[in-house]
Formats: structure tokens, sequence, C-alpha cells
């Protein structure tokens, strides 16, 4: 996992504000055990890392690699569906030449 995640804390209002998570469900998450949170004063605190850790969100370098990965393939479809197109209006267009000649 990253380490900056780990250190990185927030506060329930800093994790509403970013993932439109109301206070109230973040608090009702950490009394029932599904988020793990610090009391930090009379707020409690929340790693980075557990919040991706209960919204599901990978944070390790095989999943960012797997991202990227993704990225170049949907990239490279993208080209082929532009030359398929391209060919396509070619052989068109040479149908109809024919079809004039």
């Amino acid at each position: 996992m990253n380490s900056t995640n780990e250190k990185t804390i927030l506060k329930l209002k800093e994790i509403q504000e970013k993932y439109d998570i109301p206070v109230n469900r973040l608090t009702s998450l950490i009394r029932q055990g599904k988020l793990k949170a610090v009391k930090s004063g009379k707020e409690y605190v929340v790693t980075l890392t557990e919040i991706h850790r209960y919204l599901g969100i990978e944070t390790t370098s095989e999943s960012l690699e797997r991202e990227i990965y993704i990225k170049e393939l949907e990239s490279k479809i993208k080209n082929y569906e532009i030359q398929m197109k391209t060919l396509k209006n070619c052989i068109n267009m040479m149908g109809n030449v024919v079809a004039c000649g």
C-alpha cells in the first residue's frame, strides 16, 4: 500500500466533502466497526488508506499498473475503431466509383 495514504489522516468533515458521505453515516460506520478510526480530541480521524479500503479503492502499485494497462488498451481499441471506419469509408467510395463507371 501507499505509505503516503497511511500517513494521511482526514477528519470526518473532510471525508464528507471529498467523498460525499454524510458525517452521521461515517460515525455510524465507525461505531459498527466497518470503518476504523481514532478519536482525536472530540473528533474522529481516519487514514486515507482506511477510507480507500472501505470504498473499495485499490491503491497498490499493481492496481495502478493495471489501470494504466487498461487505459493503453482502450486507446488502442479507439485507434483501431477509427482505422476500421476509415477503411469502410474508402471501400464504400471505391464501390461508388465502380458503380458509376
